[in-house]
């Protein structure tokens, strides 16, 4: 096996072909036919910090609202969702695009507020694709769970389905803060039973504290909330949230017109304009759920098939996978073949050594940091291509070969003065090392089908759902190992709130033997301390973490048929501003969750809770 897990590396898995084939549901519309590169790439706008509000800290306030937005030159104006933000300069001019949010720079160790404000209507924008088989029971259709769903709050649908929440994937932060699922709140004022918010914000609002006591990182921060994250995210609620620090500042690394966020994702429009999502589902279990959306149009920064004009020199490119279920494995085209670039940083930060690519594999809710050098193809064009089938990886939907163009000029603006990335010398990061005795839990991805049709009806953890009782329960500041044991056919990436942490190694589990001892294990009774230990059924040698797997993690890929291991300490952040409430208060509940929104709109999520050392 190579390091980097391909379709032949996958092991076969029972009720599937291990190639990640899952069915995505009835097909949507096809988007118009659209001329590539015509429309410059847009850089969502740096919001200005109010530094006066709260002293020692840089205070947002970020509203939620429906606006529209041009995704091509040949589409029409679509309704979108956005954040905005008070510009603290001129609130007559919020700062915003339409669609996604406006980017916070945000630096380590200097607290953000962020008043977050639902202005949204009370219909949502996606209204024939929501799907209330999610958190109800109805009349005539099976319960999903089998004996029923915990009693919620959710708000009455039709017409107030329209609750958010908002999450810093990413963010070393405090629960209350942190946009767990159930935090959600309305246009209205109504609350989730998770609802948290620091001083005093009106019923539509919420005030999150994000203390940046963690190095410099390309972050993002998106919709988080209960069943409906996917339709959220895809209606635009979504921006980047840049932590930098000291030592990044020293790097000499490529700044101002020379580092471009690309928030990549994918969407299928109507002939009109705006924006199309299935509203049939797979199942008659879930009518208007599918299990992964994949458009058939790459969108950049929210701009189909962009441009982007660049001089003959090294530039930063923040690249975030921000798409519900597509990955992308990309490479820089120039026309003769691939252009070398260079990792320096991935999801949590800089890796220690920069790694020299060619190509790139970012699942769903991954970041790469990368430096590419367009001195020796001035004058040409560089295509961002991506060679990831779709599903990943089997194929068999619609596949996006060309993302966006860079074309390259012929002369500088100033000269070169960024660091060589063979030169870069980040400080070194030391292993976490698993110690004998640590303590090691098994996650398992697995999938329920209809026994008649085949058709995915929810996607689990553990075989649990959501709203059964908290399993895992480390200890603050102890260090522990998840093994990720995937079942499905499919490959899914998979994000831990709260910590980071780094990919120790990949091994082949035996998935038939396995499961037969689960089976037998469930019908006895589910005894936790009998349960089958992942590590006594796998095989062959540990693969070792992919290049762009190196440093820090908060987001991991999981293969059909393989057991992932990574490594965390589960470290808690303290109270800013010598303010209790800002800090964390054990115990202390988070989420882990697939991060296809599909599936964790569908069950593919669990709650943790961080104890007292003591406890």
């Amino acid at each position: 096996m190579t390091e980097r897990i391909t379709r032949a590396d996958m092991p076969q898995v029972p009720g599937g072909n291990g190639m990640g084939t899952a069915p995505t549901g009835p097909a949507s519309v096809s988007s118009p036919a659209l001329a590539k590169y015509v429309d410059p790439l847009p850089i969502p706008p740096v919001v200005p910090a109010n530094l006066i509000d709260f002293p020692g800290a840089a205070y947002y306030e970020m509203s939620i609202r429906q606006r529209s937005w041009q995704f091509h030159r040949d589409l029409g104006v679509a309704r979108t969702w956005g954040y905005w933000a008070v510009n603290p300069l001129d609130r007559r001019y919020p700062v915003g695009m339409g669609y996604l949010g406006p980017t916070i720079d945000a630096h380590s160790q200097r607290p953000v507020v962020v008043r977050f404000v639902n202005q949204l209507p009370t219909s949502h924008l996606l209204r024939e694709s929501v799907d209330v088989t999610l958190w109800e029971n109805l009349p005539g259709v099976a319960p999903d769970p089998p004996g029923g769903r915990s009693p919620n709050t959710f708000p009455e649908f039709p017409p107030g389905n329209v609750w958010c929440t908002t999450h810093l994937h990413g963010g070393f932060v405090p629960a209350q803060f942190s946009g767990h699922p159930l935090s959600w709140f309305t246009p209205d004022g109504e609350h989730g039973p998770k609802y948290a918010s620091w001083h005093r914000p009106r019923t539509n609002e919420a005030v999150y504290v994000y203390p940046n006591t963690q190095p410099a990182a390309t972050l993002w921060y998106h919709d988080n909330a209960m069943a409906v994250s996917r339709l959220n995210v895809y209606a635009g609620l979504a921006g980047l949230y840049l932590v930098r620090d000291g030592i990044e500042d020293l790097l000499g690394l490529p700044r101002r017109a020379f580092e471009v966020p690309l928030l990549i994702q994918d969407r299928t429009f109507r002939p009109d304009g705006s924006l199309s999502y299935p509203a049939v589902g797979t199942s008659d279990r879930h009518p208007r759920w599918v299990p992964e959306f994949l458009g058939d149009t790459p969108v950049v920064n929210g701009r189909a098939y962009p441009f982007l004009d660049v001089e003959p020199r090294r530039y930063r490119l923040r690249v975030v996978n921000g798409s519900n279920a597509r990955w992308y494995d990309l490479s820089f085209d120039d026309g003769s073949g691939r252009l070398p670039f260079w990792l320096i940083a991935g999801d949590q930060g800089l890796v220690t050594q920069p790694v020299r690519m060619t190509m790139m594999l970012l699942a769903p809710g991954e970041r790469a940091d990368v430096i590419v050098d367009f001195t020796e193809v001035a004058g040409g064009q560089v295509r961002l291509a991506n060679s990831a089938p779709a599903p990943y990886p089997g194929g068999g939907g619609p596949e996006l070969p060309e993302i966006m163009l860079f074309r390259v000029g012929r002369e500088r603006s100033e000269p070169e003065r960024s660091t060589a990335p063979d030169r870069l010398a980040p400080p070194p990061i030391p292993p976490l090392v698993a110690a004998p005795g640590v303590r090691v839990r098994d996650v398992v991805l697995g999938e329920d089908a209809d026994p008649v049709t085949g058709d995915t009806l929810h996607a689990l953890l553990n075989q649990r759902w959501f709203f059964e009782p908290v399993e895992e329960e480390p200890r603050a500041g102890t260090t522990e190992v998840w093994q990720f044991a995937n079942l499905t056919a499919a490959a899914l990436p998979v994000h831990l709130d709260l910590v980071r942490f780094q990919v120790l190694d990949r091994r082949v589990l035996d998935v038939p033997r396995y499961t037969a001892a689960c089976l037998r294990w469930a019908a006895a009774g589910r005894n936790r301390a009998t349960r089958p230990r992942v590590g006594d059924y796998v095989r062959g040698a540990p693969v070792p973490p992919a290049p762009e797997e190196a440093g820090w993690k908060d987001t991991v890929k999981t293969y059909g048929g393989m057991v992932t291991r990574v490594i965390a300490t589960f470290d808690v952040p303290h109270a800013v501003f010598g303010h209790p409430a800002t800090g964390t208060r054990l115990p202390a509940e988070y989420t882990y969750r697939c991060s296809t929104l599909e599936r964790q709109d569908n069950e593919m999520m669990r709650p943790f809770r961080v104890v007292d050392p003591s406890s």
